[in-house]
C-alpha cells in the first residue's frame, strides 16, 4: 500500500521531521560496484538505484493531505456508504475539498460522524459545582455529537482547470499502463478505501491493483503496487526467505517505481526517494543487498518491457 504515514501501519506514521532526508551513510547500502551508462545502451539500473539510496528525497505532502478519522467514526462511515449502496472512498469535509481542488456535487447526502465540541462553563456556576468536579475549576468541557458535515470522493467533481490525476492523462507517450497490465496479467480495480492519504494499493496473491483517482504521482503508484504484485505473493516470499520485512519490501517496490520513472522521466523522483528513505530507516541493521538489488532491477525492466509491447506483442 503506497502510503508511508499510515498511523494504522506502524512504522508508516511518520513523526517529527518530513523534511530533507540526509544521505544513507551506510557502505553503499552493499550494492556492487557498476555506475556510468551501460555500455549496451540500454539505463543504467544499478546508477539510479544507488541514487535513489543515497541522493537527497523529500516525503511527499499529499501522504497526509486528508484528516486520520477514528476506527468508529470509519466504521460508522462504511456503514452509511454500504446501506446506500455506495463503494468505500476518501471522506473529507465541504471546505476541505473545495481546499483540495473539488467541489461537492449538488444535491450530494452528507455523511454522519462523531465531532468532538468543547463547551464553555456557565458564567453563573456555583461554588457547588466546581466541589462536584474534584476542585479542578474546568472553565470548560468536552462533547461528542454527531454532525453531517462530510463527502465521500464520489459525492464531488473536479473544479474548473484542476489538474487531471488519470493513469492515461499522466502517463508518457513511450509507455502505455494498459498494455503493462495486460503483459503482466494483473487487473486494475476500482479504488476502495476511506483513506485519502493512500495513493494505491495492492493485492498481490489474486495480481490485482488499485490507484487511487486523487494520486498524485498515478504513474509512480502504479509501477510501485505492480512491483508489489510481482515481488511479494506468497510464493515471491518464499523465494526471497524470511529476511523479506516489510519495511525491505516497501524499499523494493518504490525503487522498482524509482527506476521506471527515471527511465520514462516522469514522476518527483525527490519525493520517491524520501519515501525508499524513509522505510530504510525501519530496517534496523538489514542492507539493500545485491540480491534485492537484482530483484528490483528485474521487476522494472519487466514493467517497463510491458508497457512498451503492442496488446499484440503481449499476448505472444
Amino acid at each position: 500500500m503506497h502510503d508511508p504515514t499510515n498511523s494504522t501501519n506502524n512504522p508508516r506514521t511518520a513523526q517529527g521531521d518530513r523534511g530533507l532526508f540526509r544521505p544513507q551513510t551506510r557502505p553503499e547500502a552493499h550494492l556492487p560496484a557498476g555506475e556510468g551508462k551501460a555500455g549496451n545502451g540500454q539505463p543504467d539500473f544499478m546508477a539510479l538505484l544507488r541514487e535513489a539510496l543515497t541522493q537527497p528525497g523529500r516525503v511527499a505532502e499529499c501522504y497526509h493531505l486528508f484528516h486520520s478519522y477514528s476506527l468508529s467514526n470509519a466504521l460508522w462511515v462504511a456503514g452509511q456508504l454500504w446501506a446506500r449502496g455506495e463503494a468505500l472512498a476518501p471522506i473529507a469535509s465541504f471546505n476541505r475539498w473545495k481546499e483540495l481542488g473539488r467541489v461537492v456535487k449538488k444535491g450530494s447526502k452528507a455523511l454522519m460522524m462523531s465531532m468532538p465540541v468543547t463547551v464553555k462553563a456557565k458564567a453563573d456556576a456555583k461554588p457547588e459545582d466546581d466541589a462536584q468536579d474534584g476542585g479542578k475549576g474546568k472553565a470548560s468541557h468536552t462533547l461528542f455529537i454527531a454532525r453531517r458535515n462530510w463527502f465521500a470522493l464520489h459525492q464531488t467533481e473536479p473544479l474548473e482547470g484542476a489538474e487531471p490525476h488519470d493513469l492515461e492523462a499522466k502517463a508518457p507517450a513511450a509507455w502505455n499502463p494498459a498494455h503493462a497490465l495486460a503483459a503482466l496479467g494483473i487487473t486494475r480495480e476500482a479504488f476502495q478505501s476511506s483513506d485519502g492519504n493512500t495513493q494505491g494499493y495492492a493485492l498481490p496473491e489474486s495480481r490485482r491493483v488499485a490507484v487511487s483517482p486523487l494520486a498524485v504521482e498515478p504513474i509512480k503508484t502504479l509501477c510501485h503496487e505492480l512491483a508489489h504484485c510481482l515481488l511479494h505473493s506468497e510464493q515471491g516470499r518464499i523465494e526471497d526467505g524470511p529476511e523479506l520485512t516489510r519495511s525491505l519490501a516497501e524499499v523494493e517496490a518504490e525503487s522498482v517505481a524509482y527506476l521506471c520513472c527515471a527511465v520514462l522521466s516522469c514522476g518527483n523522483l525527490e519525493a520517491s526517494r524520501g519515501y525508499i528513505q524513509h522505510w530504510l530507516q525501519d530496517t534496523s541493521a538489514e542492507r539493500v543487498t545485491e540480491k534485492h538489488a537484482r530483484r528490483i532491477m528485474g521487476a522494472a525492466d519487466k514493467i517497463l518491457k510491458a508497457g512498451r509491447a503492442a496488446p499484440a506483442e503481449a499476448e505472444a
